[in-house]
């Protein structure tokens, strides 16, 4: 069984401090851009969140490294 008491990090607990279904516009793990709409709950180092599709993203939150609030940029030439 992994061990979970290592995994605090600034984003758990800015994820923790969040209510369910706080809209959040993506997140960056490894550096790659991950497009999210909304932010579901952190439990055990797992961040879960859901994208535009209703799909649930599970992301260990020690590779999350930035979170972006609001309308995310997509590449939109609008």
């Amino acid at each position: 069984m992994a061990d979970h008491s290592s995994c605090k990090n600034e984003f758990e607990d800015l994820l923790k401090s969040l209510p369910p279904n706080y809209p959040v516009g993506g997140i960056y793990v490894k550096g790659m851009f991950v497009p999210t709409a909304f932010f579901s709950n952190v439990c055990d180092c797992l961040a879960y969140f859901i994208d535009e599709d209703g799909q649930v993203l599970v992301v260990d939150v020690e590779k999350i490294n930035a979170i972006t609030f609001g309308e995310a940029d997509r590449g939109c030439d609008c």
